[in-house]
């Protein structure tokens, strides 16, 4: 029984390790692939009601800004990585917690409560720009 467990301990320390070099290797290529701007980027406004579970695996929250990629832009190494959006003269950093099935390449939708930070008109779509953030970008 004892051995058992070991072998147990044993296999778990080396799936994480591999997870985890796996995990730093799809962020490089991530990086690589995904560092233009999306500029004329049309966000639309999901409700998550009181919770609903992202794609990323955690629950969102009405009162969080979230992001959910299209279908083609989405990639699960992205999942909760920060983003900048930029609309007019307002700037926010968001997080990707999701998916949007009905997007296409290049747009977005965003939580409720992050398109009420730019806008207070929910039905009609913005037009802005958004890019993964790294700390090098900020202003």
């Amino acid at each position: 029984m004892q051995l058992s467990v070991l072998r147990l301990r044993a296999l778990g320390f080396l799936l994480s390790f591999t997870t985890s070099a796996l995990s730093n290797r799809a962020v490089e290529h991530v990086k690589n692939d995904v560092t233009e701007r999306v500029t004329d980027s049309v966000w639309t406004p999901y409700n998550v009601g009181e919770g609903y579970r992202g794609v990323c695996g955690r629950f969102i929250y009405p009162s969080e800004f979230g992001v959910a990629l299209s279908v083609e832009d989405f990639q699960p190494a992205l999942c909760n990585r920060i983003v900048s959006l930029r609309y007019g003269d307002k700037h926010v950093y968001s997080q990707i917690l999701d998916v949007c099935t009905n997007c296409a390449k290049g747009n977005i939708n965003i939580t409720e409560r992050l398109f009420k930070h730019f806008s207070s008109d929910l039905s009609t779509p913005l037009i802005g720009e958004w890019y993964l953030d790294n700390e090098s970008d900020r202003v």
